[in-house]
């Protein structure tokens, strides 16, 4: 699937925690919606996040790429050979054979045409090889990002529950409230 750059995205808001992709956006019918219609807006806000995250992670290669060019050394040439007297054929006249040359020439130009293709499918190897090791070093930077954040937030949410229990909340309560929400799960990772 070809990828457009002028992708029409809906105007994101963020969340005010930096560069946190925490998008959200405004929908009026929000409030009465269908759980179809919810979906479809989840699904859609979804593929929006997953184009944006494909161009950013693209751009990032090419920039890398860019400032770190490929450089494939050309193999040493091998020793020239020893000529032979069988190397060029003489016919009983004495006149150089025309098949011997073609031959010889033919030779010559296929090993051109392979020294050529390999030099071509190294060259091709290297950037495959760049491009991974480039995808994986985005990767794991947004990786160490989404982890960074996600102790942020267990960490606010910490403190928040020390404030309600402060203020007198109950226990129990508490415990509901993480329940209901699934926070038994994430605070114990």
């Amino acid at each position: 699937m070809e990828r457009s750059h002028h992708l029409y995205l809906p105007k994101l808001s963020y969340a005010p925690m930096g560069h946190v992709y925490a998008p959200y956006t405004e929908h009026p019918a929000t409030g009465n919606s269908k759980p179809e219609q919810i979906e479809e807006m989840v699904a859609q806000q979804l593929h929006h996040l997953k184009m944006h995250y494909a161009d950013e992670e693209q751009r990032y290669v090419d920039q890398m790429i860019l400032e770190n060019p490929i450089v494939v050394e050309r193999r040493a040439p091998p020793p020239p050979a020893h000529s032979s007297a069988g190397q060029v054929a003489t016919t009983s006249s004495g006149h150089r054979g025309g098949v011997a040359r073609s031959s010889a020439s033919d030779s010559k130009d296929a090993q051109r045409q392979r020294a050529e293709s390999c030099r071509k499918s190294r060259y091709n190897n290297k950037i495959k090889k760049a491009r991974l090791r480039f995808r994986h070093k985005f990767v794991s930077g947004q990786l160490q990002k989404s982890a960074e954040m996600l102790d942020t937030m267990r960490s606010v949410i910490a403190q928040a529950e020390r404030q309600l229990v402060e203020r007198g909340l109950p226990r129990s309560v508490l415990e509901q409230m993480r329940r209901t929400h699934g926070l038994d799960a994430a605070m114990q990772q």
